[in-house]
């Protein structure tokens, strides 16, 4: 990935004198210009070499003055954007303002310009972007897969001194939501869950599946898997537990409404395309599913039949139907989703 790309230029001193990091790691993003900060400018000058905006559109010659001007008893200074949206299609310079920048990054050999986007994209037409793609500036850095997440957690906990297996590993990996469907988690909250059960764990060399299991805020998605899976098991009991835990966390009655209807219509198409002969990687590909979400729904998938699923789908319609009509209230619409009224 570029962020491996981004900080080996970085140790070895040979950072284009232009870089626009963009992507969905915004921890990854950070982080590189943290290490771009302390390899490039001395602490004793950083007042003088180094500067930090949030956006040039309105106040571009404070950038330009700052990116033109030597830098201070030292080779090099660095400005880094942080909200670089003049490079999307959303955004723009003017341009007089284009040309200057243009001819900064032709000219200019002493001072680095970061440009970061976060979770977005430039627009690969701009003249700026095409100048900082020839100069090899451009840096994708995107959220990690299972397998790097997994790998991600297990060094975290070693910096920590902890060890833990791998099967543990990735079961905080899949259930802490940074894996799933357009998720806004990133690394900065999976640093949070493993420092925390990291501390709790002080004295313990080995972290464990039941400290994860007893520490870890699970996400929305995890408990949804956990919810539905007992509700088409009939354990009330432990139902209700999950979702009484979901709404001490605030998720929204009718959220989780919408997520178990969304789990349903998963376990539908999963089966469907079960039932014409695909395999079990044909169909990950076809849902377009990681493949921890892909074996949960197969396991899930054991118990119940399309028949089943569509008559679940439509009590769940007709009680969603119900509170959007004012017959009965969300809560107690939920509660009868949760007691089993699908079974």
């Amino acid at each position: 990935m570029s962020y491996k790309t981004i900080t080996d230029l970085i140790e070895k001193h040979k950072v284009p004198n232009c870089v626009l990091l963009y992507g969905t790691e915004e921890y990854y993003i950070d982080d590189a210009v943290r290490k771009l900060r302390k390899k490039y400018v001395d602490e004793d000058y950083e007042g003088m070499n180094y500067m930090e905006t949030e956006k040039i559109e309105s106040s571009f010659e404070n950038f330009y003055e700052f990116v033109s001007t030597f830098p201070f008893m030292a080779d090099n200074k660095v400005c880094v954007v942080k909200d670089a949206v003049f490079l999307t299609s959303t955004g723009s310079l003017g341009k007089k303002e284009e040309e200057k920048l243009l001819g900064m990054i032709d000219q200019n050999d002493s001072c680095i310009a970061v440009f970061l986007i976060k979770g977005g994209k430039p627009d690969m037409r701009k003249k700026v972007v095409k100048k900082i793609k020839d100069i090899s500036g451009l840096f994708e850095i995107n959220k990690l897969t299972e397998g790097e997440l997994s790998k991600y957690v297990a060094d975290r906990f070693r910096e920590r001194s902890h060890t833990i297996s791998m099967k543990d590993a990735d079961y905080l990996a899949n259930n802490c939501g940074y894996l799933e469907y357009e998720s806004v988690v990133t690394l900065y909250h999976v640093n949070n869950e493993v420092d925390k059960i990291a501390a709790y764990g002080d004295k313990k060399k080995t972290i464990e599946a039941d400290d994860i299991e007893n520490l870890m805020i699970k996400s929305v998605e995890s408990n949804i898997f956990k919810l539905v899976d007992n509700i088409c098991e009939g354990n009330k009991k432990s139902a209700f537990e999950i979702l009484d835990e979901m709404l001490l966390n605030n998720t929204p009655e009718q959220f989780i409404i919408h997520m178990i209807s969304r789990q349903y219509r998963m376990l539908y198409q999963y089966i469907v395309l079960q039932n014409k002969g695909y395999s079990f990687n044909d169909i990950m590909n076809r849902m377009k599913i990681k493949n921890f979400i892909a074996t949960k729904l197969s396991k899930q998938a054991r118990s119940l039949d399309k028949a089943k699923i569509e008559l679940y789908m439509d009590k769940i319609i007709d009680v969603d139907r119900k509170i959007k009509t004012g017959e009965i209230d969300s809560r107690i619409g939920l509660e009868l989703i949760t007691n089993g009224i699908i079974k």
